[in-house]
């Protein structure tokens, strides 16, 4: 099984940084006072291996106090089958929107017995948890049910109460899920039973609904067929209501024919008046008029070839001064670009700028060599300085007078500063003026660009000025070739004001033209309809059929006693139809009854079905608790019982059942509650039974390192003492947390840790 060789902790509750190395064999002790970090290392253990955090907390719980910018890491190395794994698992900080927050990463390694191994950093947390699961079989929980001993666990196992060494024996093999599933099934089929129990519903009141439903729909088929008979009835009538109606009616529009002719001659006469007036009017107005509508074509003709000429005309004349002022515009530019160029030239400014630039370049060359030369007196002065012979720095050949030499150098080494700097000074000034003179260069090239551009600029205006005026010229003698007479004035403006004098006259004449045109057609108009209404008085007949007094008023009253007899039929069919819809009313309230009562014995039903289906898997659950139950106290007791007989003579066999109080047998035969027995007794026999938990969840196959949280923290310094003798003589591998004296004795390593500061955390002392 899994036996941890290394684990390392990084900023975990009270632990900064710190690791322990655990050997495979003997028992290693995590040794120090309350509070030291020392259950830190196991519950960080369990986290890096299946990423569950002890005691409920989440994940960002682990992290160390004031350790928000670091990562928050655990990581085991352990041996499993000969080879050797490495699991990282931790936790970084990343500003997201709200806030900040812990995101998980891991990390997987796998060593071989040869040395090579696979690296997989990009792992999962989730897939680093299947991976330790697929490989020990075992999940998170199992592995600590299986292999950690907390804190009272032995006390509990020993000296507990059947019903809490019930439920400690199910949480470490698991049948506690198996049991709380048996509950939860009884619990549901006995709310079931109690919600079908309360539910409305019941065969009677079902078959009760049915017999109502079925009175219900016969008065109503009795009542459907005597509105289906006064329907017809109804109809019947409706008929002779017509046939009433339609004799009247004729008798009617005969009547109402004749008054319709003579009302007609009268109307038509008055017509053919008002048109023959109309016709009178609009032929005095055409004779007022005077002109006549032979010239409107010619006329609009005129207008519209003047309208365009001058508008042409205008447009092309504003062209022309656009285009001039243009041309004067860029006329103006050239001469501001000219003077601009004026005003900077320099026919010597080419050797100017040599000058400068040579000038600059003396200087420098006369700097380096001031430096060259300051580097050589610093070194010879150095040399001087540091010596413990009084010989030159040059030639090594004794010297009289060294400080005098020194004096001499360092007075050199000055002036070579003074000089340095005004060479430096000089150099820079040259510069300068060698950047201005380049300056002055660029702008002067700049501007010969700009005068060459504005140039053609105002060539291209002063060509688009005369092509414009020759445009204007064409459409101006256009213009004046429209005018009526001869002589057309030479100034444009004066033409254009005579062609507008002459399109205004143009527009009256067109207007007066066109309302005697419209006037003439009206004439024709209302001759045409005089014509009509002519006609219509000629073709007008009075022989239309006339109806009689007495016929008029025989067939008013038959008209009435009609619709008498329809009234009363409708009225009678109506009442039945009422009659016939609360009957059908009725009959589908019942029937909606009816199926509410059905559904109600329905739901009723699958209720009950329901409660029985629970009960049984109840049942059937709590036959397969039993059945484990018994196996695994079987399983447990002889583990157990190997257990004890290896670290004990004393007793013979450890037993546990469903009774789950366990008793061990001494080798006279007698049986005792391990409740009963001594101290170092009790905490043997509780010993023996948590690694019979241990077997029975491993199926014995293999012994993973125990380990054990404060085990001994409960008992007396005796007591103490025999649980660390019986672990010891067992020869498993364990990982013991402890604060008192007693572990540093059996322990074949002990790992010391100190109270933690707010600063550096728990301190680790090397292992002894």
């Amino acid at each position: 099984m899994i036996t941890p060789v290394r684990i390392r902790v990084r900023n975990i509750r009270s632990i900064r940084d710190g690791e322990i190395t655990i050997p495979e064999t003997g028992i290693t002790a995590l040794h120090g006072p309350v509070g030291s970090g020392k259950s830190t290392f196991l519950s960080a253990m369990v986290w890096a291996l299946y990423g569950e955090v002890p005691g409920g907390l989440k994940q960002a719980d682990m992290r160390r106090t004031g350790a928000d910018a670091d990562p928050c890491e655990a990581e085991v190395e352990f041996r499993f089958n000969g080879q050797t794994y490495t699991a990282l698992r931790g936790l970084r900080q990343r500003n997201a929107r709200g806030g900040v927050r812990e995101e998980a990463y891991a990390h997987w390694w796998v060593l071989g017995a040869s040395g090579s191994g696979q690296d997989e950093r990009q792992i999962s947390p989730s897939k680093l948890t299947q991976k330790v699961t697929e490989l020990t079989g075992l999940t998170g929980r199992a592995y600590c049910g299986a292999f950690f001993i907390a804190q009272g666990q032995l006390t509990d196992l020993a000296e507990g109460t059947p019903a809490q060494v019930q439920q400690l024996f199910e949480e470490q093999t698991s049948l506690a899920v198996l049991t709380k599933e048996v509950e939860r099934h009884n619990t549901e089929a006995r709310q079931a039973e109690e919600q079908a129990a309360a539910m409305p519903g019941s065969r009677e009141e079902t078959d009760a609904a049915r017999q109502a439903l079925d009175a219900a729909q016969e008065e109503a088929a009795q009542a459907h067929d005597e509105h289906e008979r006064a329907g017809n009835h109804a109809q019947a009538t409706a008929e002779r209501l017509r046939d009433a109606e339609q004799t009247a009616t004729s008798v009617q529009q005969r009547h109402r024919a004749a008054e319709q002719t003579r009302i007609d001659h009268a109307r038509f006469e008055e017509r053919v008046r008002q048109c023959q007036q109309r016709v009178d009017t609009l032929t005095a107005n055409i004779a007022k008029a005077g002109a006549g509508p032979a010239s409107l074509d010619v006329l609009v003709q005129q207008l519209d070839a003047l309208r365009s000429a001058t508008g042409t005309a205008e447009q092309t004349l504003g062209q022309v001064r656009s285009a001039e002022q243009r041309a004067a515009v860029a006329e103006g530019r050239v001469r501001q670009v000219q003077a601009e160029a004026d005003a900077l030239a320099d026919p010597d400014l080419a050797r100017h700028i040599s000058e400068a630039k040579q000038r600059q370049n003396e200087h420098e060359q006369r700097r380096g060599a001031l430096q060259g030369e300051y580097t050589r007196l610093n070194r010879a002065l150095e040399a001087l300085t540091t010596s413990d012979t009084a010989c030159c720095p040059t030639c090594v050949q004794p010297l009289r007078d060294v400080q005098g030499l020194v004096t001499h150098l360092r007075q050199q080494r000055e002036r070579c500063i003074t000089d340095g700097k005004t060479a430096k000074a000089k150099a820079e000034a040259a510069a300068q003026l060698h950047e201005a003179l380049l300056s002055r260069h660029q702008q002067l090239t700049q501007i010969d660009a700009r005068l060459e551009a504005v140039r053609a600029e105002a060539v291209t205006a002063g060509e688009q000025a005369k092509a414009a005026r020759r445009d204007a010229d064409a459409t101006l003698a256009e213009a004046a070739g429209l005018l009526p007479g001869a002589g057309a004035p030479s100034d444009p403006d004066v033409l254009l004001t005579r062609c507008r004098a002459v399109l205004d006259q143009l527009g009256e004449d067109v207007t007066r033209a066109r309302h005697v045109r419209g006037l003439r057609a009206q004439l024709a108009d209302a001759e045409a309809e005089l014509d009509d209404a002519r006609t219509d008085l000629a073709g007008l007949t009075t022989t239309a059929t006339t109806a009689s007094a007495a016929e008029l008023a025989e067939a008013t009253v038959d008209l009435a006693a009609a619709r008498t007899e329809h009234t009363a039929a409708v009225t009678a069919a109506s009442e039945a139809n009422t009659r016939f819809q609360v009957t059908a009313e009725r009959a589908s309230v019942l029937g909606q009854q009816h199926q509410e009562a059905e559904a109600r014995m329905r739901v009723k039903a699958e209720r009950l079905h329901q409660a029985q289906i629970l009960h049984t898997a109840a049942a059937l659950l709590a036959a397969l608790r039993r059945s484990l139950l018994a196996d695994y106290t079987a399983a447990v007791s002889q583990a157990a019982t190997d257990v004890l007989t290896e670290i004990t003579d004393r007793h013979v066999r450890f037993e546990i059942d469903e009774s789950f109080i366990p008793r061990v047998y001494t080798a006279e035969g007698t049986v005792r509650p391990t409740r009963v027995l001594s101290g170092g007794e009790k905490a043997t026999a509780a010993l023996a039974f948590r690694l019979g938990i241990t077997e029975q969840i491993t199926g014995g196959t293999a012994t993973g390192m125990i380990i054990a949280d404060e085990i001994t923290a409960a008992h007396d310094a005796d007591t103490r003492r025999a649980v660390l003798t019986c672990l010891s003589e067992l020869g498993w591998p364990a990982l013991v947390v402890s604060h008192g004296e007693e572990i540093t004795e059996a322990a074949q390593q002990v790992i010391s840790l100190s109270q933690p500061d707010e600063t550096t955390g728990t301190v680790i002392a090397p292992a002894a």
